[in-house]
């Protein structure tokens, strides 16, 4: 998919303290990556700091251009309104980053509570999306109406829009060579040489985004035959990743940390997943990736640049975007036949 024209940025004064706040999830936090990279470029001087989860914290742990992470427990803060302790640790983080004095403020995430912290501030400019969710657009004093539909491209354009010089080749991940090295081991331990393996990652976060199990297994299986296959993603895909291992197809669902997990992807050949982390991860760090997509839309999260392709089945339903449906009719008309054929083609080109 190729990233849309921006518009030239409006002129702005120069910030010394700027905060990002894009907590979560993690394809959402690796979606912003060029937004740093901007401000870093436009503002030599500027210290930049990026509200996040501790789930997503680790991904940010090498990346030159922030230099503070402030860790936003979610966990605990969505709570609050049960638990007067959690309430008030809440107000107390929020005092903490009135006290930090940023310039400004860039809510990416777009919802009422981010909107909430941004304003919590006082920062001089609070920018959001004109569009946010939840009413969050109250608690902005710079809205920002996107043209671009791309979540990585609506991200470039609201910085560009503050006189941000934010590009779409910013966006690129920085893989530990530390944890590159630890995965180098454990492919090795399996017999697996970097290059030479495709990655499938069967989660995701929605249900209805989920490739069924079964349908997974024939694709392994008969990528296996040519080539190794590897499984990867979190604690949560433990058990379907067990599922689907055989011979030729390796399970390394859980076994590494979220720099490990980049790496594991940067050393890939070719990724297979569907609209998931794996997604954003993977042109991030430059590996070719198939991505499955069904309920959700390719203007809005599908393969960003030149290395991604995608598939999509032919149903009347397509793009609907509901999290679950009874159906799961969208998914289960993709072929394991097409997804094998279109990753071979895939391999072959990136032969080097």
């Amino acid at each position: 998919m190729t990233p849309v024209t921006l518009a030239a940025p409006a002129p702005s004064p120069t910030p010394r303290n700027v905060l990002i706040i894009k907590p979560s999830s993690l394809g959402d936090v690796v979606s912003a990556l060029p937004i740093p990279a901007g401000i870093k470029r436009s503002f030599p001087d500027c210290r930049v700091s990026w509200l996040v989860t501790p789930a997503c914290a680790d991904i940010l742990a090498n990346q030159g251009d922030v230099d503070e992470v402030i860790l936003f427990d979610r966990r605990l803060y969505g709570r609050m309104l049960t638990s007067p302790a959690a309430g008030l640790a809440f107000l107390k983080f929020c005092r903490q980053l009135k006290a930090r004095r940023f310039d400004w403020v860039l809510d990416l995430q777009g919802l009422f509570r981010s909107g909430y912290m941004a304003w919590q501030t006082k920062a001089p400019l609070r920018a959001g999306f004109a569009d946010a969710r939840e009413a969050a657009g109250i608690f902005y004093n710079r809205r920002i109406a996107c043209r671009s539909e791309h979540t990585i491209d609506r991200s470039i354009e609201l910085a560009r829009a503050v006189g941000v010089d934010a590009r779409a080749e910013d966006f690129h991940l920085h893989v530990d060579p530390a944890a590159r090295q630890k995965v180098e081991a454990l492919l090795a331990g399996q017999s697996v040489r970097p290059g030479q393996f495709v990655l499938l990652f069967p989660g995701t976060r929605w249900q209805s985004k989920t490739y069924p199990a079964r349908l997974w297994r024939e694709v392994a299986q008969g990528l296996a035959r040519d080539w190794p296959v590897v499984l990867a993603g979190g604690p949560a895909e433990r058990e379907l990743c067990q599922s689907l291992a055989g011979p030729g197809i390796v399970d390394l669902a859980a076994q590494t940390n979220l720099r490990g997990l980049s790496a594991l992807i940067s050393l890939a050949r070719l990724v297979i997943c569907c609209d998931s982390s794996a997604n954003f991860l993977s042109p991030a760090v430059g590996t070719p990736h198939l991505v499955l997509l069904g309920p959700t839309r390719p203007e809005r999260t599908g393969p960003y640049g030149p290395l991604g392709r995608m598939l999509r089945p032919t149903v009347d339903c397509l793009g609907c975007l509901r999290r679950r449906c009874w159906h799961d009719s969208c998914m289960q008309w993709i072929a394991p036949a097409d997804v094998i054929s279109a990753a071979r083609e895939m391999m072959a080109a990136a032969k080097t």
